[in-house]
């Protein structure tokens, strides 16, 4: 039979795991603290801050997330809803707008 690279990672892989577990191997192990899941932005909630706190229209809105005109309108009106990273993004600029906006600049 013909050995893979990914055939013998996966054997190395198992051997490592039974060695930790026989407690013959010690596996370096890191925390990591995540964060909560984005919050669901409501139609009025994405609205009130391209607009009210942003000052943006909506293809200038659009083009700074990387999304479609079409999107945020979509947002807007209640018939989607924006994806987890977009969530993220959101948030970010509804949080400090004019870091966000000069990081998107650079």
């Amino acid at each position: 039979m013909k050995k893979t690279r990914l055939g013998q990672g996966l054997i190395a892989g198992l051997d490592d795991a039974l060695g930790h577990a026989r407690g013959k191997k010690m596996l370096r192990a890191s925390e990591v603290k995540l964060p909560p899941p984005p919050r669901i932005w409501k139609t009025a909630s994405v609205k009130l801050l391209r607009k009210n706190k942003l000052g943006l229209s909506q293809s200038v809105f659009a083009s700074c997330l990387g999304v479609s005109v079409s999107t945020v309108q979509a947002w807007e009106q209640g018939a989607k809803r924006p994806s987890a990273i977009a969530s993220r993004l959101l948030e970010l600029l509804k949080r400090d707008p004019q870091r966000v906006l000069q990081m998107m600049n650079e």
